[in-house]
Parts: C-alpha cells; sequence; structure tokens
C-alpha cells in the first residue's frame, strides 16, 4: 500500500491526504498578531493558515464572508476569531451577534477574545488574576510593553512567546474565562 502525502497546505489540494493531517483555517479581525503567532508554530501533521484582514474590512461578517470563500476540505477545521472590545456595543453588536449565528450554522467554530487577541500573547507571561481588570487593547498592550520591554503587534519576537510558555497561557485562560463567568456576553446557541 502506497501513501501519498498531502503537499505544503493550504494551497495544494491535488494530492491524497494522510488521515492525521490537519488543517486549521483560522480568520480574524487583526491584520497582524495572529498570523504571526501562528506561524511561530510548526507542528508535525498540523497546519495553521491565518486569513487575517484586509483593507480594514474587520467587522465580524466581513471575517466570516473572507473564511467562507477559502477552499477547504471537509476534515479542515474552521474558525472564526473575534475580538469583543470594539463589537460587542452599541449598532455593532447586532452584526456580529448575527455573524456568530450564520458561523455556527456553517460548522464554524467561534474563539472570542476578551478583550482582544493580545491578552492571549500576555497570558504567556502573566497569571490570570494580574490581567482579568484589562478591558480595552490600550491596557492590555501597555501590560505587555510594561511586561516585555517592548510590543508591536506588527512585529512579534518568537522568543517571547516559546511553544514551552503555551500550556501555561491554555491555564491561565481557562481559570480567566472561570473568573469571569459572571460577566455576561450574550452568544447565540
Amino acid at each position: 500500500m502506497s501513501l501519498i502525502q498531502r503537499k505544503s497546505r493550504p494551497l495544494t489540494r491535488d494530492t491524497i491526504s494522510l488521515r492525521d493531517d490537519r488543517l486549521f483555517i483560522v480568520a480574524c479581525d487583526d491584520t497582524y498578531a495572529p498570523k504571526q503567532y501562528f506561524d511561530f508554530f510548526r507542528i508535525t501533521r498540523v497546519q495553521i493558515h491565518v486569513v487575517p484582514t484586509v483593507d480594514g474590512t474587520s467587522a465580524a461578517e466581513h471575517v466570516l464572508g473572507r473564511l467562507l470563500e477559502f477552499e477547504h476540505e471537509p476534515d479542515d477545521e474552521r474558525w472564526m476569531l473575534l475580538d469583543t472590545d470594539h463589537c460587542t456595543e452599541g449598532t455593532h453588536l447586532q452584526s456580529f451577534l448575527s455573524a456568530i449565528r450564520e458561523a455556527k450554522r456553517q460548522g464554524v467554530e467561534v474563539a472570542l477574545s476578551k478583550p482582544c487577541f493580545d491578552l492571549w500573547l500576555l497570558l504567556h507571561h502573566l497569571p490570570e488574576n494580574e490581567v482579568v481588570s484589562l478591558s480595552n487593547a490600550r491596557s492590555v498592550e501597555a501590560a505587555l510593553r510594561a511586561r516585555l520591554g517592548q510590543y508591536n503587534k506588527t512585529k512579534l519576537k518568537r522568543e517571547h512567546y516559546p511553544i514551552a510558555s503555551v500550556s501555561a497561557a491554555c491555564s491561565r485562560a481557562a481559570k480567566l474565562d472561570e473568573a469571569s463567568a459572571a460577566v455576561t456576553f450574550p452568544i447565540p446557541t
């Protein structure tokens, strides 16, 4: 029996893939940080392709649209990564929730960053009790600068986010979710 390996993803689709090859397609409302962050990690038989925001179209419905247009295979996981700091109030809330409902209807997973993706980066360095009060992107970026000595979301440094710190960040994020469970956010089911 001969096995044909999948070529570098996500662009080549003309080969048979191994059962454990995985592609995660992540569309986000950020132009810089998530793509750089996920590009830091090279995991055997797992590839992460980030579809960043282009031309300032960061509203949730645009993020979802880019993701739905991206070619994928049935075993690929599609994720929509959204910040909540600007989209959950006023006139934006309704379209934000509508995009989340449509994502779920389309089989797209949704990951919400409260308040922003940069908080995930900060959780690589600080425990949840030190970040729980950060309520907007500006305060999170200031905390990253204070902790790292510098922070520029357009030029992340691999050494600031080693793979060895991901487990701690996951644990801290879970604790932060538990601590903020009292703060409700209307996520459609």
